[in-house]
């Protein structure tokens, strides 16, 4: 078996690279609009209790109650970085599969893509 790991390496790094950078723009979107969201809710809070319509008790509430708001937005964007990895991983994969199945003699790659698919067309169970 002869395989250019250099080659290989470059080619399934570009892959990921161009991924990820297509998926992190929507990451960093929702990331920085999170933040202005927070910030707009700690300015009302603040507000609020500059103008004694709410007391410091209760501004403590409010604001514990954005940030674990924002805390759980920000989890959700852990999971979609996660999903782009993986997507980005597979996507790198799948540019070489060809090339290292056809190097090695038999399919390890091949097996991989066509259990994702399967799965990615089952129907959903309920």
């Amino acid at each position: 078996m002869s395989l250019d790991i250099a080659s290989l390496g470059s080619q399934i790094g570009t892959t990921i690279l161009t991924s990820l950078k297509s998926d992190s723009g929507k990451v960093r979107a929702m990331a920085l609009a999170e933040g202005d969201k927070l910030a707009l809710a700690l300015t009302q809070i603040a507000g609020l209790l500059a103008e004694r319509q709410i007391d410091g008790e209760e501004a403590a509430l409010l604001v514990r109650v954005q940030k674990d708001a924002s805390e759980v937005v920000l989890a959700s964007l852990a999971e979609i970085s996660r999903v782009a990895a993986s997507k980005a991983v597979l996507l790198g994969l799948q540019g070489v599969a060809g090339v290292v199945d056809a190097a090695s003699g038999v399919p390890v790659l091949a097996p991989l893509f066509a259990t994702a698919t399967a799965l990615a067309t089952a129907p959903a169970t309920t």
